[in-house]
């Protein structure tokens, strides 16, 4: 999944790289609602990954291999993405089963999990599994094929394997959300794992920093009845937690001692 902002853009649009093949600076400005210029900068640190060459107006897809020695650097988390992942964990209860998505702010609340050897946690993510490597947690590490932009698993051995499980909980990122319409991915290649991991749990959380609403992303994986909570920051604005609590969603605010 940008200090979530930037990081989670640039994986986004090395995804829509990835299935597209060349992406214009333009569309991307208008899809993120950010400058031309940004989206530039974003470009020039995706090619000093090996993962762009930038052409006239745009990027197309490299050739080249991505640097390992890049592969699991984590930018530091913001204050924010740290009290949402705090706040998400501790819904977990002793002995139960937990998917963690991929993500920067899921990876915050893999950190944040109690260490209770009756816990399972499953995961598609190398993040989390490193995180998690010395803690007491029961950890299950999905197997697949490994994304050549982001350190997670995918494909069809990922989805057999989520197909024969069930969690009590899963906590999701997301890329855009907005309060009528649901929550985005930014990546179509990985829609159907998404559903297997929604249909597996019992209670779905969803966890964003605000800045994420009145912004759709490329794909939407649930609509706001299709999740149980949100858990997120005070910027939330009041009309989207209204409505988003209409709709059966329970609305988290990390930092709220309400």
């Amino acid at each position: 999944m940008v200090a979530e902002g930037k990081n989670d853009r640039q994986h986004t649009i090395a995804g829509l790289l990835r299935a597209n093949g060349r992406l214009q600076v333009g569309e991307l400005a208008a899809q993120f609602g950010v400058s031309e210029m940004t989206i530039r900068r974003d470009m020039l640190a995706l090619e000093q990954q090996g993962l762009l060459v930038r052409t006239y107006g745009g990027g197309a897809a490299s050739a080249l291999p991505i640097p390992t020695e890049n592969l699991l650097q984590q930018t530091p988390p913001s204050p924010g993405k740290v009290a949402i992942g705090k706040l998400a964990a501790g819904l977990v209860q002793p002995g139960q089963t937990v998917m963690v998505d991929t993500g920067t702010t899921a990876l915050e609340v893999a950190r944040h999990l109690p260490d209770d050897p009756g816990i399972t946690i499953a995961t598609t993510s190398l993040s989390v599994a490193l995180e998690l490597y010395n803690s007491r947690l029961n950890l299950l590490l999905l197997g697949g094929f490994l994304r050549k932009e982001f350190p997670s698993l995918y494909g069809p051995l990922t989805e057999h394997n989520l197909s024969i499980l069930h969690v009590d909980m899963l906590f999701i990122g997301c890329n855009g959300a907005d309060s009528s319409g649901g929550f985005y991915a930014g990546d179509m290649s990985l829609f159907t794992q998404i559903q297997a991991m929604l249909r597996i749990a019992n209670h779905i959380v969803v966890v964003s920093e605000s800045r994420k609403f009145n912004h759709k992303s490329f794909v939407r994986y649930a609509r706001p009845a299709e999740i149980h909570t949100l858990v997120t920051d005070s910027g939330l604005p009041a009309q989207d937690r209204q409505a988003l609590e209409d709709q059966g969603v329970t609305v988290l605010i990390a930092g709220d001692s309400a």
